[in-house]
């Protein structure tokens, strides 16, 4: 009965670990709550001046399947404001129904090719249900084909409100080899979808290395791109 006794916990123990290292895996580093909390400087406002009530002084093009814009009703754009507190400060809630089955995605789309090196997730001030529980952050050279950079599907990861959360490359989702363009957040799921005000986020910043070794045909198709559009 002894051996058996210590087997049974040598298992639960080996358990313990295991769950343990996959909550660590999710949760990533926290970086404390609140606007102060933001790293600042991201990709999207890199001298942290931009002017959301005119969506001026922003070095990328912001764009969303729903809610598109800042302010208003809580409207999409908010995620990218440098700002973490209630109403327009944050992107809620989703349309009547739940949530489509492409997800509810922003993005940000900047006129170089970037590796994302890390980025950072903040909730937003309210109701622990709607944070995101199945999300990724993909890339794309054309705005139409993306890849997915990061995804999570569990549980939310924060324990606290408006609370910043970075994820980087080489920890937390692998280095990235190419650039990209575009960026965008998508949320497929969180726990009080379909029903009612089911879904939010506070803040989202993205870093991005523009020194990287990139796919020639990548890189040509980039390029071409551009000169057809200055045509």
């Amino acid at each position: 009965m002894k051996i058996i006794s210590v087997l049974a916990g040598f298992v639960l123990m080996i358990a313990y670990c295991v769950i343990s290292t996959s909550n660590m895996a999710q949760a990533e580093e926290v970086l404390g709550t609140g606007t102060d909390s933001l790293l600042g400087g991201d990709l999207t406002d890199p001298e942290d001046d931009g002017e959301p009530d005119e969506d001026e002084g922003y070095d990328a093009i912001f764009s969303s399947n729903e809610e598109p814009g800042f302010g208003g009703g809580e409207f999409s754009f908010n995620v990218f404001d440098n700002r973490l507190g209630p109403i327009n400060d944050k992107w809620c809630c989703g349309k009547g129904g739940g949530i489509p089955d492409e997800g509810l995605w922003v993005m940000a789309e900047f006129e170089e090719q970037y590796a994302l090196t890390h980025f950072t997730m903040s909730s937003a001030n309210d109701v622990p249900a709607r944070d995101p529980t199945v999300w990724e952050v993909q890339g794309s050279n054309d705005g139409e084909d993306f890849e997915t950079i990061f995804a999570h599907d569990g549980d939310s990861f924060w324990d606290q409100r408006l609370q910043v959360v970075l994820f980087e490359a080489g920890e937390d989702y692998d280095v990235q080899k190419n650039g990209y363009r575009f960026f965008r957040h998508v949320t497929f799921d969180t726990a009080s979808n379909p029903a009612g005000a089911y879904f939010q986020i506070g803040e989202i910043e993205f870093f991005g290395d523009d020194s990287y070794p990139v796919d020639p045909k990548t890189k040509l198709a980039t390029t071409w791109g551009r000169i057809k559009n200055a045509r």
